[in-house]
């Protein structure tokens, strides 16, 4: 039985998207917050790998630039017959074109050295967006097999699984507390999270929601590198209209609920 897996993987987060562009920013890049260890090590995701970034590959600037990083992403491959049981997980970069790399080499060869080849479903995760994952569990071997998670017409569990942004499918912002939904009012509501972070920041004593605070934060939802409650580039304008505008909410209730499908 062979052993080793191989992937490519693209995918587009929803909040540092431009549509002008077809690519995602980089502010979390330039302005350095992007921390050279996987963030993926606490709760809900309990991922204890080791993946540190090769500090190299923050030099790579989007200038022109597809390449360069935007973020980590959390890559899992799932038991075909329990899409459930999580078997293996690497903690990747995401580029600007949606390519993951390997965040020591920079390689969009994502290698799962220690896997069976086989069936599997593939799951991606991310810190502030909804995770998707394959609708079937495509046969993985030591040859590359290349997933488009950006193409609309590439199955993911689920239905309206990704917003669809003209030619691209992206994964949903908004999920500040990885609960696996989107809630913009009421009970467990991401809006309420991003402000009371927003308004319990040290050195906003004057307790202001247009308070910019700067950090790597679950509350940024456009991965701008600040996290805003009111005012122009705000993060919650983006978490509302996802809510209002989501395919299944045709009363446009300010309370419907966002939930991530299969993962």
């Amino acid at each position: 039985m062979q052993i080793g897996i191989n992937l490519q993987i693209r995918a587009y987060l929803q909040g540092p998207y431009e549509v002008t562009t077809g690519l995602m920013r980089d502010s979390l890049r330039s302005k350095g917050l992007i921390p050279l260890q996987q963030p993926y090590g606490g709760t809900p995701f309990n991922y204890a790998g080791t993946e540190a970034l090769n500090r190299s590959l923050t030099s790579v600037s989007l200038g022109g630039d597809a390449d360069a990083l935007v973020d980590w992403l959390l890559v899992e491959l799932r038991s075909a017959t329990n899409p459930s049981l999580i078997l293996a997980q690497k903690s990747v970069g995401v580029q600007a074109d949606g390519d993951l790399m390997d965040v020591q080499t920079g390689s969009t060869n994502l290698s799962f050295l220690n896997v069976t080849t086989g069936n599997y479903y593939v799951a991606l995760r991310h810190r502030n967006h909804l995770g998707v994952v394959t609708a079937t569990a495509p046969a993985l071997s030591f040859t590359h097999t290349f997933l488009d998670f950006s193409d609309p017409s590439f199955a993911v569990m689920g239905q309206n699984s990704r917003v669809i942004n003209k030619t691209k499918a992206l994964l949903w912002a908004g999920d500040i507390n990885q609960d696996k939904q989107v809630i913009a009012n009421g009970v467990g509501s991401d809006s309420t999270a991003l402000i009371t972070v927003v308004l319990s920041a040290s050195a906003n004593t004057a307790f202001n929601t247009s308070y910019r605070l700067a950090s790597y934060a679950a509350t940024d939802l456009n991965l701008d590198g600040e996290t805003l409650a009111a005012g122009p580039g705000n993060d919650i304008n983006l978490l509302i209209t996802n809510v209002l505008s989501h395919p299944t909410n045709t009363s446009l209730a300010g309370n419907y609920i966002l939930r991530g499908n299969g993962y």
